[in-house]
């Protein structure tokens, strides 16, 4: 039996382990929220709806998240197993052998891949359309194009910060190309973009009429606010001062004593902070952040970098929430879709085998974010077709990183899985061949 062969086996072993141990899924309140949704085919403003949209089109055909979680996770499978075959068809090296072995052992899949989250379906959908991608580089180009065009466009959709995929995809798309590669590039640049608009167009009549991304937006600038009022607590608000002395009076006391870099949940949670938030005149928390960027941008890289640290170092396995497990949401909401609340004994395993883990390489972003500067490196140096393809997921995992050192108000490991994924993915399609098959 040929390496690659053998390397197969070990994902499609671990694949079926990763199933076996997880579904019909892990669920958080997020989880259990956009299922009520999707059933209702009503959908939260505050998530993407097509991760709704998603969960209630499987849930049609069976009850629950099962269907959801095979679709989910048998992206990450099919993307390796392309990238596998694209690397040294039918033969392999051992050292796929290895990397299989060791991907399909870690937290990464054993345990994430059970999670139904945004995070995981747009970290699996974003490596397969890559991977597709690597596949259109050199055969069958056009079907292949297709392909990626449509994952990356859901994945784009799932996270708001995903559209940066789409990008680095069309520099893909053009480089690959056999001529006119500007103009290649450029239109599947469109093409995604319009993919993404159109899915976006198609579900936002079954929204619940909310402002969810204004929310979100307020509340990680407020969040600023706070984080820079704990640092400086002289600091002047004048637009608060003038527009709403109340919430400055809030953000200065409870708002900088719950404020945590690791996340915003105390902040966000409390009656008083929240009231006073969403009290506030239209357009004065974005002025203050505005006033707080320009007239102090060095206390606000201090207040983002301390942010995008925490996410990116992950330095509490608690806070950032390492190994989440069970069924978790209240009652009331989980009785409607027939599920009770709860951890059974294969997630308590699941969990206590992450937490093995623990301290190790395995669970740090830098160590996987070093690995995937390393492996560009090489990609870019060996400069085939389906390398460029390859380098292009790393390049978008680095990018989509980078977007975090903006957005991030907490240090949730699952953030940046996408990188993980992504090095792991990548350090496959390296060591299993040095010849790329021309078609």
């Amino acid at each position: 039996m040929k390496p690659g062969s053998i390397a197969a086996a070990i994902l499609l072993s671990g694949y079926a382990a990763m199933l076996a141990f997880n579904a019909p899924g892990q669920l958080s309140y997020d989880s259990v929220t956009q299922l009520a949704g999707g059933r209702a085919g009503f959908y939260n403003s505050w998530h993407p709806p097509v991760m709704s949209w998603l969960l209630g089109l499987f849930d049609a055909a069976v009850p629950g998240t099962l269907l959801f979680l095979v679709f989910q996770s048998l992206l990450l499978l099919a993307a390796l197993l392309m990238l596998l075959w694209r690397a040294s068809p039918g033969e392999g090296g051992w050292g796929s052998v290895a990397v299989a072995a060791v991907l399909v052992l870690t937290p990464q899949w054993l345990l994430y891949q059970g999670e139904i989250w945004k995070d995981i379906l747009f970290a699996d959908a974003a490596i397969a359309g890559f991977a597709a991608l690597a596949m259109a580089a050199t055969h069958r180009r056009l079907p292949w194009l297709a392909v990626a065009a449509v994952l990356l466009a859901l994945a784009a959709a799932t996270r708001q910060n995903g559209l940066v995929l789409l990008p680095v995809a069309a520099v893909v798309a053009g480089l690959t190309a056999p001529r006119r590669r500007w103009a290649h590039g450029l239109g599947y640049l469109a093409v995604t973009m319009a993919l993404v608009l159109g899915i976006g167009l198609a579900l936002s009549g079954r929204g619940d009429g909310g402002e969810g991304a204004a929310a979100e937006i307020r509340l990680g600038q407020s969040y600023d606010l706070a984080g820079a009022l704990a640092r400086q607590p002289a600091l002047a608000l004048p637009v608060l001062a003038i527009e709403d002395p109340a919430l400055e009076k809030v953000l200065r006391g409870r708002g900088a004593a719950l404020y945590s870099p690791l996340h915003n949940d105390p902040f966000a949670a409390d009656a008083a902070v929240s009231a006073a938030l969403s009290e506030a005149p239209d357009g004065a928390i974005g002025r203050a952040w505005r006033g707080l960027v320009l007239d102090h941008p060095l206390l606000y890289l201090r207040t983002r970098w301390a942010a995008f640290a925490a996410v990116l170092t992950t330095p509490d396995t608690v806070a950032c929430h390492f190994t989440p497990i069970g069924i978790n949401a209240p009652p009331a909401l989980l009785r409607p879709l027939g599920l009770s609340a709860g951890i059974r004994p294969q997630d308590q395993a699941l969990a206590n085998y992450a937490r093995a883990f623990f301290g190790t390489p395995i669970f740090s972003h830098l160590f996987w974010g070093a690995a995937a500067l390393g492996l560009l490196a090489i990609l870019l140096r060996r400069g085939a077709a389906p390398d460029l393809a390859v380098a292009g997921l790393l390049a978008a995992a680095l990018l989509f990183t980078i977007t975090f050192a903006i957005i991030s108000i907490a240090c949730d490991y699952r953030y940046l899985v996408f990188l993980d994924l992504s090095a792991m993915a990548a350090a496959l399609y390296v060591v299993a061949g040095r010849q790329v098959r021309k078609d």
